[in-house]
Order: structure tokens, then C-alpha cells, then sequence
């Protein structure tokens, strides 16, 4: 019997250039390559697939600026019985986001 292998789950990388100072330590500390350092030194996703979401440019990043989420096939729902349910933008965690200085 052939097992069929599961999909696997792509994490979303975010890159907050405004905190980032180009130290090229998250480039450094991924395992895979997914992530590269373009021609003024900052870090960008070169290769999604590769991400094992490990999580190590996230941990290591001095300033905070790398984020590796979990991606969902479904975004969970809350329902309150009795209401409608309220669109997607209501359920996604709020992000903020510094302007560089």
C-alpha cells in the first residue's frame, strides 16, 4: 500500500524592512537557504519551498524584524451563536508597523 505523503505547509516569512538594519544574521542562521541578502545588504525570501520553519532568523534577529508564521489551509472562526459571521479581516491579528526613521 503507498501512503499518499502529506502537503506540506509553506510558512509565510515577513521582513520588516523599516526595523531591519541589514546585519545579515538571519541570512547567516537559515538552514536551508531560503533566505538571501539582496544588493544593498538587506534580507529577502529567495525560496519559500525551503522553509522548515525552524524559526531560527526570527529567534536570532536583533531587531525584531523577521516574523515566520504558520500557514492554514482555513483561517480559524469565532461565531458567536445568534450572529452572523463578521468577514476575515476581523479574525486576522493586527499588525503594526513602524516607520523607518
Amino acid at each position: 500500500m503507498i501512503e499518499a505523503k502529506k502537503k506540506k505547509e509553506i510558512p509565510k516569512i515577513d521582513i520588516y524592512k523599516a526595523w531591519c538594519k541589514a546585519c545579515g544574521i538571519c541570512v547567516a542562521f537559515c538552514p536551508t537557504g531560503v533566505l538571501a541578502n539582496d544588493e544593498t545588504g538587506y534580507p529577502y525570501v529567495k525560496d519559500i519551498e525551503k522553509c522548515i520553519n525552524c524559526g531560527w532568523c526570527e529567534i536570532r534577529c536583533p531587531d525584531f524584524a523577521i516574523t515566520v508564521e504558520k500557514r492554514t489551509k482555513e483561517k480559524k472562526r469565532i461565531e458567536v451563536k445568534g450572529e452572523e459571521p463578521k468577514g476575515e479581516e476581523e479574525f486576522l491579528p493586527e499588525r503594526i508597523v513602524a516607520a523607518g526613521q
